[in-house]
């Protein structure tokens, strides 16, 4: 990727299908944008799985950024899991009905970053069967999009940005790319409520998202969003961590 920091799409390309054969999902999508645009056009690079007949989610095709589930990409610290398309509530039905058009069963979703603020998404989808509960697929997710790709991304867009011939601001496939940056909003410490104390004491024991949902009685995106909720206000950035720090410490209740 080093070697490609003044080609943006080409650059693109290969963190692309770097981060698909490490997740081993069918498709991973990127595009520019900003949380205040209106629409959001992905696409700007794709890798798809070649051992299956996976359809692309950009094709050139707005979506509308308005949605719940779009702004919650763009706002949330961390990657979000959109662990059941069909199931989950923060989808609306329009977005729903794109992502179903595209075979999408599974996703997972997260803003790029700069200290500057956001300017772009990358997701990880998952066509043929819903993402695996493995612990690690997240923190690879997390850790590979935080630590190299955003980074480097961040470089070939600012010398994109610089290139007076426009020569690299367009996709490989013609569509024309309008970079924006955007503003992040962070969210402050915050004491535990009695069900994330819950939560976090039985991710304490090792739990999987799974179980615990089924001991809670609750959906899996619930427990998602309270155990993304826990690692905000716990400072922790890996699952591991997360596990040691509660596994040694008593949180008060909200």
């Amino acid at each position: 990727m080093l070697l490609h920091l003044d080609d943006l799409p080409g650059c693109w390309s290969i963190a692309t299908n770097w981060l698909r054969a490490e997740l081993r999902c069918q498709r991973v999508d990127t595009g520019f944008g900003m949380r205040e645009a209106k629409d959001y056009f992905p696409g700007f690079a794709e890798a798809k799985d070649a051992n299956y007949d996976v359809p692309s989610f950009g094709c050139g095709r707005a979506v509308d950024n308005r949605d719940i589930a779009m702004q919650a990409m763009w706002l949330d610290p961390r990657p979000l899991i959109f662990a059941d398309i069909k199931q989950d509530n923060r989808i609306k039905m329009r977005l729903r009905q794109r992502l179903s058009g595209a075979r999408t069963k599974s996703k997972f979703a997260w803003a790029l970053r700069t200290g500057r603020g956001t300017y772009g998404l990358i997701c990880a989808d998952w066509t043929e069967h819903l993402v695996p509960w493995e612990s690690g697929l997240y923190d690879c997710f997390e850790q590979t999009v935080a630590d190299v790709l955003s980074p480097i991304i961040a470089v070939a867009k600012q010398i994109a940005d610089q290139d007076p011939s426009g020569r690299n601001m367009q996709r490989r496939d013609g569509y024309p790319l309008t970079p924006t940056q955007g503003l992040s909003s962070e969210g402050s410490p915050a004491r535990l409520t009695d069900s994330e104390i819950a939560v976090a004491r039985l991710v304490a024991k090792g739990l999987s998202y799974k179980e615990i949902a089924r001991i809670r009685g609750r959906s899996l995106s619930t427990i998602d969003h309270q155990l993304r909720s826990i690692r905000e206000k716990t400072g922790v950035s890996s699952t591991s961590a997360l596990v040691s720090l509660l596994a040694r410490a008593d949180f008060p209740s909200a």
